[in-house]
């Protein structure tokens, strides 16, 4: 993490890279879950406890157009998304020499 790299990390316990689907459109880079929700019979002897929530959700963040990702990574229920800021050459500060 730097001054042009970023990170962003999204808890996801429970979930596979199968279940998982990132999606850059315009300005806006959207996390979300492709699975859908089991539905359990309360009734029923299958599920005890269940601690891990595996309900649909969806998270967007806002990015800058000068933000790249370099990658997605899941590990152990965390998704790692690196970001980096590529400036063009005419944004670049510069200095100015006095004659």
């Amino acid at each position: 993490i730097s001054e042009n790299d970023y990170k962003i990390e999204v808890a996801l316990a429970g979930y596979s890279k199968g279940d998982i689907e990132l999606e850059l459109k315009d300005s806006t880079l959207t996390v979300r879950n492709k699975a859908k929700e089991k539905i359990v019979n309360e009734d029923s002897n299958e599920v005890i406890h269940k601690g891990i929530s595996t309900r649909q959700f969806e998270r967007a963040f806002t990015i800058s157009e000068d933000i790249k990702i370099k990658d997605a990574e899941l590990n152990n229920g965390l998704l790692n998304i690196d970001l980096e800021r590529i400036v063009p050459e005419e944004k670049r500060a510069r200095l100015i020499s006095i004659n």
